[in-house]
């Protein structure tokens, strides 16, 4: 009957009237089900095979047609039935027996479905499909079956080479045959390069080997294959990015391009906010991360924005986004206590102090905001709130060191209950010996109540401990000073002075200039102890710098590499395009060596002279020679060997240097800052007649590997 439905319509009208309208008007449902089928409407489809089935009963291609789309809907009572009919009215055609199989399948009769596969293929030993259906039956059961009968399904059809060979690789995996996943997927790859799942599979079979050069080999071909892939350029930065490569500068290109396709996505966002923090340039961060579709969704990524507008300086956009966030998500305490923090940041300590006293409420063991609420009390002089909050603390954990010792430091800091501060420090210090505040606490309290034997030993013990911290220092001043060593005192408060926040000095210039008064002649002396103390002359350093200079009216910019090391040989490297060296000035072992240059308009033994005696003192610079072998003092200035030099103010680094054979050169270093506890001027001003050069530092190049240890002079 089948036959008939697919007859022309010169055969149909052959036939007697009658039959040939009712095989005419199957072919018409038959046909119109298959235009419905193929636009997606598989109800109507499947309605229309339905009437062909009643004028065409015996059509076993309808009932087939009809029984695969009855599958494919997950219509599964209708196509067993069908089904049924198909193999008891054709049982010797492999194809319905593929087709039976998949049917009892579907119902879950599994033992059911592998008959039927296994009869297929025992009638046609060619039915490829009865074999690829056999090898997902056993793929869960016998996955040595499943690849077994795969084998054989490859030998039918070796065109699927690629797809095949993944399937083995998938049952491989199963077995944890590593070996064997390797060779299928290095097979598959081999029949289809552009195939990209088994490309994803070796990829991360390497990755799982911890093979993560040959994964980033395979992802990195990957790409070429599917150059759009965010995802893709995202796992290739977490991997470069990750402890096995450790390479953040090459993750970060990958995920560059991750978000070059999209802006907004949470996983480069987030990545690039993390390396720009590992770079210190938190505004770069906050932009990254201000764009991720999650933050509003994350209140770990508020916290961590807020973190990097904080450091940014932008302490209002800190505040205001938590503000917004703690509304958002009013149960969070972790955003409660940051917006607290943030609070107290910008001197809006009362609120601080509320938000932390509301946290504590609804959590009193919260240690984290009761501390803080107690350091907070503590500094706004309200003892009563802070000793609350500290033996609350103390009573929940008595071996909390930091605690005991911030309690104890409170309380001798004031002359308070000075007998139980001292046992709450000593507490502190048998929990960690080697901490140098500790340290220094149990030697503040120590002096507070007199013991000034005691307090030196233990402030002697600190600074071997902590030697960069100015409280410690300005507390070996007050010892030094109570034990009438008014000169180690000065040093002591010197180091102070130049730890500390500038806006912060105010208390050590009033110790210092009381300490001068008593030490009379004997300041030079210590002033120029203290410049070599932080001069960094007996070290290696080299540094990128930017180099201006102005001859007879004309500006000239360049970069420079400047490199000293010691005892005396210096260099100076001008740098043009491309940082190809343009011009150097080399001195060594008191002996200067020059490029030759040629400048429009000066003469070069004219230039080399100048550049000579800028390259001699700036050696000398670095060389530390301009404290070596001090004349006279009269402050603020003093003679240093061949050199007159000129401190600032407050008597902290030198000012303007003066060579006393070139009586018309003048040296002024500026902007100093500390390397490793060495003091360095960021710019250097070389003024002579007609020639002016600046010379600034670049404190983010900088090569300079000595760690100055300060201690206290014996």
């Amino acid at each position: 009957m089948i036959k008939k439905i697919f007859c022309t319509l010169a055969l149909c009208a052959c036939a007697g009237p009658l039959a040939a309208a009712a095989e005419k008007e199957a072919y018409l449902h038959f046909m119109n089900g298959m235009v419905l089928e193929r636009r997606g409407n598989y109800d109507s489809a499947l309605q229309e095979y339905r009437r062909t089935m009643l004028l065409d009963p015996e059509s076993v291609f309808v009932y087939k047609q009809a029984l695969n789309l009855a599958l494919h809907i997950g219509k599964v009572e209708e196509a067993a039935q069908w089904a049924e009919f198909v193999v008891q009215k054709d049982s010797s055609t492999a194809d319905n027996w593929v087709l039976y199989g998949n049917v009892r399948w579907a119902k879950g009769d599994l033992e059911g479905a592998r008959k039927a596969f296994e009869k297929a293929a025992e009638l046609d030993p060619a039915a490829h499909e009865a074999l690829y259906q056999l090898a997902s039956l056993w793929s869960s059961r016998s996955p040595d079956k499943a690849v077994g009968y795969l084998r054989k399904y490859l030998e039918l059809k070796p065109e699927d080479g690629a797809e095949v060979y993944y399937q083995m690789a998938v049952l491989y995996n199963m077995k944890n045959d590593r070996a064997g996943v390797k060779d299928s997927l290095l097979k598959s790859k081999a029949e289809d390069p552009y195939y990209p799942q088994p490309r994803y599979m070796l990829a991360n079979y390497y990755e799982m080997q911890s093979d993560t050069a040959a994964a980033l080999a395979e992802y990195a071909e990957l790409i070429t294959l599917e150059p759009k892939n965010l995802e893709l350029f995202n796992h290739i930065g977490e991997l470069y990015a990750g402890p096995a490569a450790n390479n953040l500068e090459e993750g970060e290109k990958y995920f560059l391009k991750a978000w070059a396709l999209d802006k907004k996505d949470p996983t480069s966002c987030f990545w690039l906010s993390v390396i720009s923090e590992q770079k210190r340039d938190f505004k770069a961060a906050a932009s990254y991360l201000e764009n991720s579709s999650a933050l509003k969704d994350d209140a770990g990524l508020v916290l961590r924005l807020a973190y990097y507008y904080t450091q940014s300086g932008s302490y209002d956009r800190a505040i205001g986004m938590l503000e917004k966030a703690a509304l958002k998500w009013p149960e969070n305490a972790e955003i409660a206590y940051f917006l607290a923090l943030g609070y107290d940041d910008t001197g809006k300590t009362q609120k601080a102090l509320a938000g932390l006293r509301a946290i504590v409420q609804k959590n009193p063991d919260s240690a984290e905001a009761r501390m803080q609420l107690a350091v907070i009390s503590e500094r706004e002089n309200d003892m009563a709130a802070a000793e609350e909050h500290f033996r609350y603390l103390i009573a929940k954990k008595p071996d909390n060191a930091n605690v005991l010792n911030y309690l104890g430091y409170s309380l001798a800091d004031r002359g308070l209950k000075l007998d139980e501060a001292e046992l709450l420090i000593m507490g502190a210090v048998s929990l960690e010996p080697a901490n140098g505040a500790y340290l220094d606490s149990l030697a503040w309290v120590k002096f507070k109540r007199g013991n000034f034997p005691g307090a030196l030993d233990g402030i002697k013990r600190a600074v071997a401990a902590v030697n960069d911290d100015a409280v410690i220092w300005a507390h070996a001043g007050d010892i030094y000073a109570a034990s009438g060593d008014h000169g180690r005192a000065w040093l002591a408060w010197k180091n102070a002075w130049l730890l500390e926040k500038p806006g912060k000095r105010g208390k050590a210039e009033g110790r210092l200039k009381d300490l001068a008064g008593k030490l009379g002649p004997r300041l030079p002396a210590l002033q120029l102890a203290y410049l070599k103390t932080f001069s960094p002359a007996a070290h290696e350093f080299s540094s990128f710098a930017k180099l201006e200079g102005r001859l007879r009216g004309k500006t000239v910019k360049f970069d420079a590499i400047v490199h000293y090391a010691p005892p005396s040989d210096f260099s100076l490297t001008v740098m043009g395009p491309l940082m190809a060296p343009l011009w150097k000035a080399r001195v060594s072992g008191g002996v200067m060596d020059l490029d030759s240059i040629s400048i429009k308009d000066i003469d070069s033994e004219t230039f080399n002279y100048w550049a000579s005696l800028i390259a001699g003192e700036l050696g000398a610079w670095f060389a530390g020679d301009y404290l070596a072998s001090p004349g006279p003092w009269k402050s603020p200035c003093f003679a240093g060997g061949a050199r007159e030099v000129c401190l600032d103010g407050a008597l902290a680094w030198p000012e303007e240097i003066k060579n006393k054979a070139e009586g018309k050169l003048v040296f002024t270093p500026g902007n100093y800052f500390l390397k490793n506890l060495y003091l360095f001027p960021q710019t250097l001003d070389f003024k002579l007649p007609f020639v002016s050069l600046k010379l600034t530092l670049d404190r983010e190049q900088m090569n300079f590997g000595g760690v100055n240890t300060l201690k206290l002079p014996e």
